[in-house]
């Protein structure tokens, strides 16, 4: 994932405390052996030493002293100029300070980790540099294993003749650990741009998986988590392809916070652990169709009631959806996690992660997810007076409760459950009441599948979907 800034100074804001902080290493390249021999640096991982590239020795207004580092890689794939060989412990959070001038994109790296998943490598996001002015560059690294023989290194691609990229007063410092924050306090914020404000720097966090998805390989690439109970504020997309979860983990994890297209994410996950499985996935929020673009629902479960699909793309197989009670309201139903059918101009409440793909769109994870509100011709010319609706247990065994808010008096009501074909499999006349109520369901034996429960009193009918397995 590439981020451009200019100079990206991330002095602000980094969790280090001066005074405490424990320098490792030191250099303004000042001692050379030769054209491309610096002491302390052209580790065993340096590739950028290959003419036409080089590591060489500059002496054109360096940063301080008499020289510094020309970088040189005209290429599109990265490479690396690393220190020599130094130790580094499991859990340590490290700063990597330096100037820089001319035109390319560098990143800082560190080499004899992530032992665990055999990369071995971690790398900070790539930083724009286009200027001939000198500028401070921080990033920070929090090294998962621990190594007496690790390389930090910078990373650098597309220079640019004739200045390509100098770099200078290089200072790698151990900072601490990464502080614990709340998903919340990583997600919420009133700047403009809307970006987390520990953007950049690695936290301890935590939360129940709500949604996984999978890459172009079809192995996991991510997942979203969210905090129980909360309603907005409370989730992130966790891009991580190493440590594989399933929906209702309880997991903890250390990572960095980055923005990407200004979709609050976290990478170079550490420290994960999954407390327990199985959990309650977190309840789902009913946000307007038209709301969905907002900052507060990113990376939320979220459900959108009585949208109607109104167009397809048929290149990317996306669906867009319109807001009935909404004046030209359209967004994006996506595929990234499910992919379903929709029927165009029929009524849908759809249940999904808020996931950033050019926008916010919604991501259902399965077929519980895609609600039919006018599965049968006409329902959708009827008053509906329920609301509220909830089915539980859903998945259920056969035997369910129907908790519902009726917002006009009726005297009865039909609760009525058939198959996809509408065979009606139950039909029970109970009762109604205004206001809140609950009732139960004994449709024990039937098959498993999905089948549809209607509501229906007078003119009024809603319709859900029950799962039986």
């Amino acid at each position: 994932m590439k981020k451009t800034l200019l100079f990206a100074i991330c002095a602000l804001g980094l969790f280090m405390n001066n005074l405490s902080a424990q320098v490792v290493l030191q250099s303004d390249f000042e001692t050379w052996t030769g054209p491309e021999a610096v002491t302390g640096w052209n580790g065993s991982k340096t590739n950028i030493s290959v003419s036409p590239d080089s590591c060489r020795k500059d002496s054109l207004l360096p940063y301080h002293g008499h020289y510094c580092v020309r970088l040189v890689n005209a290429t599109t794939t990265s490479k690396r100029f690393s220190t020599q060989p130094m130790a580094v412990t499991a859990g340590t959070l490290y700063n990597v300070r330096f100037y820089v001038k001319g035109t390319g994109s560098i990143r800082t790296g560190l080499s004899g980790v992530k032992v665990s998943t055999g990369f071995g490598y971690l790398y900070g996001s790539y930083v724009a540099v286009a200027s001939s002015a000198w500028g401070m560059v921080e990033q920070q690294l929090l090294a998962d294993s621990t190594n007496s023989n690790a390389q930090f290194l910078f990373s650098v691609k597309s220079t640019v003749a004739p200045s390509s990229l100098s770099v200078d007063s290089v200072t790698i410092s151990a900072v601490g650990t990464a502080t614990v924050q709340t998903l919340y306090a990583i997600q919420y914020t009133t700047a403009v741009p809307a970006n987390s404000p520990f953007m950049n720097e690695y936290v301890t966090t935590g939360g129940i998986v709500t949604a996984v998805y999978n890459g172009s390989t079809g192995t996991q690439s991510g997942y979203y988590v969210q905090t129980t109970n909360a309603h907005a504020w409370a989730a992130v997309n966790v891009y991580d392809y190493n440590h594989i979860v399933t929906m209702g983990d309880s997991i903890t994890f250390s990572g960095q916070v980055i923005e990407y297209y200004n979709e609050t994410e976290m990478q170079n996950i550490d420290n994960f652990k999954i407390v327990s499985s199985g959990n309650p996935i977190p309840a789902v929020t009913v946000v307007g169709f038209n709301n969905i673009q907002n900052e507060e629902w990113e990376g939320m479960l979220i459900k959108a009631k009585d949208i109607k699909e109104v167009r397809y793309n048929t290149a990317q197989a996306w669906y867009v959806f319109g807001d009935s009670t909404s004046v030209g309201a359209e967004d994006t139903v996506d595929n990234v996690i499910y992919t379903y059918a929709y029927t165009q101009s029929k009524k849908y409440t759809i249940t999904g992660v808020i996931h950033f793909e050019y926008a916010n769109w919604i991501e259902p994870r399965n077929i519980n997810d895609v609600d039919s509100v006018d599965v049968f011709d006409g329902i959708q010319n009827f008053q509906n007076n329920f609301s509220d609706l909830n089915v539980y247990p859903n998945p259920t065994t056969g035997s369910f409760t129907v908790a519902v808010t009726t917002l006009d008096a009726a005297d009865k009501m039909d609760i009525i459950l058939s198959d996809l074909t509408g065979r009606v499999i139950y039909r029970e006349q109970v009762a109604a009441q205004s206001g809140k109520g609950t009732y139960d369901v004994n449709a024990a034996g039937l098959a498993n599948g999905t089948y549809l429960l209607e509501l229906s009193s007078g003119q009024s009918k809603s319709v859900s979907k029950v799962v039986v397995q």
